[in-house]
Parts: structure tokens; C-alpha cells; sequence
């Protein structure tokens, strides 16, 4: 699919019409090499290097704001380059939020029972690389992180009361986040315009044309290599809305059936999580498994126009490497994980 997305895209940037398929056959070769290096590793060496893995991202962070080392992409700079290294870092921050968090949480597990000292410097650590990743600025990054976040502290045991109260300034500090980040504005703008029905306009141009092909699709799709709507008419067709490419030429069908594949993967997952013993164990493949699962739901909600549109990939299936990297290893340790539950 990310072949047959992208030939249009990678003509439009003067590439063979296979680069971006050559380019995820290698990401897949570092994804695969991640995923047995997370079945492999104990989890619990994770949390022995957890802070300094965490204080050396959040460096990483800066010096991506301040340095040629994070170049601007699309008025951002979400990315680091290192020689050949380069990788997206809110994702590597996530990740890393969530081990933090679990290791916290199992040592202490009374933190979250009372809004003192120690639960504020646990919120604090969280929001460095919350804060760093809206500078570059990513506010989906930095949302994603967030939601993570409060998952992975919702099953630690964090309060109603708390959870009630991070909601609402959580949800007034991200409205008032959009208004203040034009693109954003009009990204929300453009959704409440469709839900209106006033038409198409800019703001609301991708999902209209992502719409296009789910209606073109129908049941069965146009047949795979055959769609339309990759050749430019929608934007980041093999990245953002691949999942609208895969409705319009493979069809609902196989569209429900990928759903369905995350929905064994969720179920599979926190059948083995519930039966694990080790309280770290279960945290941190419970925030691995959750971020999988939020990226899939976002970009499906946002490619049938149920979400104003975001930049988050289709875990597994989207061109790019960091969030394939990344996604294969969360399996890896769900399985390293799984292990000591005796099941999958």
C-alpha cells in the first residue's frame, strides 16, 4: 500500500515512483531488528536507565530547537538528523514517558492517591518533553504524549477527582492552544464548517477529498494500484491518509478487516497484561499498547472526517520510520512481556 500510495508523491519530488517503497523496506529491516531487540531485553533493565535516557531526549529536544540538527521541515522542526540517523523525537519521548511512568508507579504505588509534592514533580517530569515538543511546534505530538500519559495513570490508580480535574484544564489548555496555533485554528475551523455543512473550502479540502474515496471504494474498492485519489488530489496520501488510499482500492471490506486486526492485537495484548503479576510489567505494556491503539483510532477518525485532521500515521502501515521503529518495538516488549504470563 505505501507503494501503490505513493508514486504520484514521490514524482512530485523528482523521485523513482518506488523511493518511498524502498525507504520503508529499510525502516521495516530497523523495525524488525527492534522488535527482537524488545523481545529480548528484560523490561526490567528499561527502568534502571529510564532518567537518563529520558534527561538525554529531552537535550536531544533542545538542541533539535536551537541547532541545524533539527531542520525545518513544513515550518516544524519534529525531526533530528544526526549523519545518517534521523528520527522524529516526540515519539521517542513517548515512549520513554511511559516506562518512566511505569517505573514510578510500581515503585510507589500511594503517588497518585494525593495531589502533594511528589505527584507534582512526577507531572512535571512528564511535561518537559510535553512543552519541548510544542515548541518544534507538533501539538498532536505533544497531545499524544499527554493522553499516554494520563492512560498509563489511570490504570496506576490515579483518583476520579484527578482525573476529572487534568480533563477539564487539560481540555481548556488545548482549546486554548488551537486558537493560538493558526494551523491548527484553521484545521478545527475547516472541521466545524463540514460538520456544518457549509461546504468545501481549504480547511476542511483533505477530508473532503479522503471522503472521495471511501465513496469511490464501495465495498470491494477500484482494485489495488487503480485509485484516483493519490494523484495529488489528496494530500500525504501514503503517510496521513493512507487508510482513505486502502478504502478506495481494496475497499469497506478490507478497511473493517484492518480494524479488526488492531482489535486482536488491543484484545490479545491486555488479555496477557491482565494476568501479569509484575505491576511495572503491566503499566508499561499497557501504555505501549494504549499509544498503538490511540494512533490507529485518530487516523481512522480523521481520514472518515470524525476528527479534525492531525498528522498521526497509521501505526504499521504509514510510510515513515520512526513510528514503525518505534510501533514494532512496543510489540516486542508485549511479547517479552506476555512471556511471563504464559500466554499469547
Amino acid at each position: 500500500m505505501v507503494y501503490s500510495a505513493s508514486t504520484y508523491v514521490a514524482t512530485k519530488y523528482d523521485k523513482v515512483d518506488w523511493f518511498f517503497f524502498f525507504q520503508q523496506v529499510k525502516f521495516t529491516a530497523v523495525g524488525l531488528t527492534a522488535l527482537f531487540i524488545g523481545a529480548k531485553v528484560n523490561v526490567r533493565h528499561y527502568r534502571r536507565f529510564v532518567k537518563v535516557m529520558l534527561i538525554g531526549t529531552s537535550i536531544l529536544m533542545i538542541l533539535q530547537l536551537i541547532t541545524p540538527l533539527g531542520p525545518v521541515i513544513g515550518g516544524t522542526k519534529r525531526w533530528f538528523h544526526l549523519g545518517p540517523i534521523s528520527f522524529q523525537t516526540s515519539d521517542a519521548a513517548r515512549c520513554l514517558v511511559v516506562i518512566y511512568l511505569a517505573h514510578v508507579l510500581s515503585k510507589e504505588p500511594e503517588l497518585l492517591l494525593r495531589l502533594d509534592k511528589r505527584m507534582l514533580k512526577v507531572l512535571g517530569v512528564v511535561a518537559v518533553p510535553m512543552l519541548l515538543t510544542l515548541l518544534q511546534p507538533d501539538f498532536t505530538g505533544a497531545l499524544m504524549i499527554a493522553v499516554t500519559a494520563g492512560l498509563v495513570m489511570f490504570l496506576g490508580g490515579l483518583k476520579w477527582r484527578y482525573i476529572t480535574g487534568f480533563v477539564a484544564v487539560g481540555a481548556s489548555a488545548t482549546l486554548l492552544m488551537i486558537m493560538r496555533i493558526p494551523y491548527q485554528r484553521e484545521r478545527l475551523f475547516g472541521f466545524l464548517q463540514r460538520i456544518a455543512d457549509l461546504g468545501v473550502t481549504g480547511d476542511n479540502y483533505q477530508t473532503f477529498q479522503s471522503l472521495l474515496s471511501f465513496g469511490r471504494g464501495g465495498l470491494f474498492g477500484v482494485g489495488l494500484g487503480q485509485g484516483k485519489q493519490k494523484m495529488l488530489f489528496l494530500p500525504e496520501p501514503h503517510t496521513d491518509f493512507i487508510f482513505a488510499i486502502i478504502a478506495e482500492e481494496l475497499g469497506l471490506i478490507r478497511t473493517v478487516g484492518i480494524l479488526a486486526l488492531f482489535l486482536i492485537l488491543a484484545l490479545r495484548a491486555f488479555r496477557s497484561l491482565r494476568r501479569q503479576p509484575d505491576r511495572f510489567s503491566f503499566l508499561l505494556g499497557s501504555g505501549l499498547i494504549g499509544s498503538i491503539i490511540i494512533f490507529a483510532i485518530v487516523n481512522m477518525y480523521v481520514a472518515t472526517g470524525l476528527l479534525p485532521v492531525t498528522g498521526l500515521p497509521l501505526p504499521f502501515i504509514s510510510s515513515g520510520g520512526t513510528n514503525l521503529v518505534i510501533s514494532l518495538w512496543s510489540v516486542g516488549v508485549l511479547w517479552n512481556i506476555s512471556r511471563y504470563a504464559g500466554d499469547w
